[in-house]
């Protein structure tokens, strides 16, 4: 693992010191190909928890524990069919994911070409994620800022392959500040990003989808709640912190801006 990747990585978990952080945030502010090779490594973090998650809720077969108890030392168990043993299914997801880390390049280059990992989370984890990233990001908030708002409509719309409209949710107290776009489960999303009067931020993101979401439905994921529905040819989301109690009414209102 390259040292800008450790760095990314212990960036993403909270680890660095501020004046590293501070760094870091500027690089992927001016940085195209870093802000990606982040974005790579949320994914990786998401679906690893979630396959380690998978595999250590499986009970273990009698035969199988019986086999681990009895294995030589060093030597991986099997059942009696020959099946990898759990630890052989846990260090090939471990070699996954390093290869997934370690081989960035040829990775962003596989999505590029419209690959995707077998194993993508679902795009509203995605989406929780470089929430928690991009929210406390301060004057790195967005990629685009809101005063090139025909611009940010024809390059999100284009990029998405769904219309993307900036609705004014200043009824709301919220402010639009800019846009990015951004991946998730391997598919391009727009986020524009809007700020209230004590800074905290609300995003609006867009999926294209040919299966739009019915009615409004909320959700939580973990620090943050979120309201999604559809509309046209996409899915909608408003991503917003868990102690606001207006999540369903702004969904609402830019919905019927939609």
């Amino acid at each position: 693992m390259t040292d800008h990747t450790e760095k990314l990585s212990a960036f993403l978990d909270g680890e660095l010191p501020e004046a590293e952080a501070q760094e870091i945030e500027k690089a992927l502010a001016d940085d195209p190909a870093l802000r990606a090779e982040l974005e790579t490594l949320m994914a990786v973090d998401t679906a690893a928890q979630k396959e380690f998650a998978s595999v250590l809720d499986e009970p273990v077969p009698l035969e199988l524990a019986d086999a681990i108890r009895n294995a030589p030392s060093g030597q991986p168990a099997a059942n009696e069919a020959g099946a990898p043993s759990m630890f052989s299914r846990l260090g090939a997801i471990a070699a996954v994911i390093a290869l997934a880390i370690g081989g960035g390049a040829g990775y962003l280059a596989g999505l590029s070409q419209g690959q995707q990992v077998a194993a993508a989370p679902g795009w509203l984890e995605d989406i929780a994620d470089y929430h928690r990233v991009y929210a406390s990001q301060g004057r790195h908030l967005v990629e685009v800022p809101a005063a090139e708002a025909d611009h940010i409509r024809t390059w999100l719309t284009k990029s998405v392959g769904a219309e993307v409209r900036i609705p004014d949710l200043t009824a709301h107290g919220l402010t639009f500040q800019g846009a990015r776009l951004l991946v998730a489960a391997g598919k391009p999303v727009s986020q524009l990003m809007y700020t209230d009067s004590e800074n905290r931020v609300v995003a609006l993101c867009l999926i294209r989808s040919d299966t739009p979401r019915d009615g409004f439905q909320e959700q939580n994921a973990g620090a943050f709640d979120m309201v999604t529905w559809g509309a046209r040819n996409a899915n909608l989301v408003i991503v917003g912190d868990k102690d606001r109690d207006d999540l369903t009414l702004i969904a609402r209102s830019a919905a019927d801006q939609a």
